[in-house]
């Protein structure tokens, strides 16, 4: 009887193959956990930035060999032989080898998993949906494949590590300012500190894109907007979250949470119902005001458990 492979964290596999999509995180948090010697980003015309920003990162922070593998997204015979090609050049052993599934198009992950199967190498996924990180981890014996573990990752990045895998580098940090703005932005990050992981207040993540605070919990990562007065009952916190949680920057699994310090009443159901549309949470502090420029006892708590929830907490 073959005995299928395993793949303990402390496991001696050599090469980690990472199909390359269009969010990064997937990719690096399982190089960081099961820490392979070398990687394989292959990756398309589509996603060849994002490849090589997380090139440029692991390489830089964590000391990996990564070489890089262009494919065709959608001709499987295509990807299935250059993975075979580049695997036949290294004299790569079968038991060298780990696939990781999650990212890349489908094709890439059918042409993927074929090979694996081939060669009996295990293959891993990693859950982001739901505010999770969660390492599926399978092996193939004399049955097909089987799940070998699940686990639940520790954190593995921060902020800047965030950042700077989906925008190509580190994030800057805004000039203080002394206006009532400021002063609410400061005292979310103050009731904040020791309820989340890490707390940047006034990152740019370039151009004209700024962000008022990025919080994380675990490998979640959120952008606070924080907006007093009238632009708290306007429209542009909303747009400034879209923007930086797009696609083109910190991506679709950033959590999106607006910090007002006022109540949107009736008639301003309509940005509640953009809110939600957006999938954007909306954190109403409105004991902050301009006499008295602080956070009750109460807002503090209700702000802790709201960016706590959002993060998966």
């Amino acid at each position: 009887m073959v005995q299928p492979p395993v793949l303990p964290e402390e496991a001696p596999m050599s090469v980690m193959i990472s199909l390359i999509g269009e969010q990064p995180i997937p990719n690096l948090l399982p190089l960081r956990h099961l820490k392979p010697a070398q990687a394989v980003f292959v990756y398309t015309d589509r996603t060849r930035t994002i490849a090589e920003r997380l090139k440029s990162l692991v390489e830089e922070k964590d000391g990996l060999s990564v070489t890089m593998l262009p494919t065709d997204p959608y001709d499987i015979e295509r990807i299935a032989g250059d993975l075979e090609q580049r695997i036949r050049e290294q004299g790569w052993a079968d038991s060298d080898l780990v696939f990781n599934l999650t990212g890349g198009t489908k094709t890439m992950v059918l042409a993927a998993y074929r090979i694996a199967e081939s060669r009996r190498a295990p293959f891993v996924y990693l859950q982001s949906e739901g505010r999770r990180s969660v390492l599926y981890q399978y092996e193939f014996g004399d049955q097909g494949y089987r799940k070998a573990r699940d686990e639940t990752l520790s954190p593995l990045l921060t902020i800047d590590d965030y950042i700077r895998a989906h925008v190509g580098r580190d994030p800057e940090q805004m000039r203080p300012k002394e206006d009532l703005g400021a002063r609410f932005e400061a005292a979310i990050r103050d009731a904040l500190q020791g309820c989340v992981d890490e707390v940047k207040q006034g990152v740019i993540l370039g151009g004209a894109l700024e962000l008022d605070l990025v919080v994380r919990l675990g490998n979640q990562v959120g952008v606070i907007q924080a907006k007093t007065g009238e632009k708290a009952r306007r429209k542009e916190g909303l747009d400034q979250l879209n923007a930086a949680c797009g696609r083109e920057n910190l991506g679709i699994y950033t959590a999106k949470i607006l910090a007002i310090n006022q109540r949107w009443g009736p008639t301003l159901e309509n940005l509640r119902e953009l809110a939600r549309a957006w999938n954007i949470t909306v954190i109403e502090l409105p004991s902050f005001t301009p006499d008295s420029p602080s956070l009750s006892p109460e807002d503090q708590e209700h702000l802790r458990r709201e960016v706590r929830r959002v993060l998966g907490g």
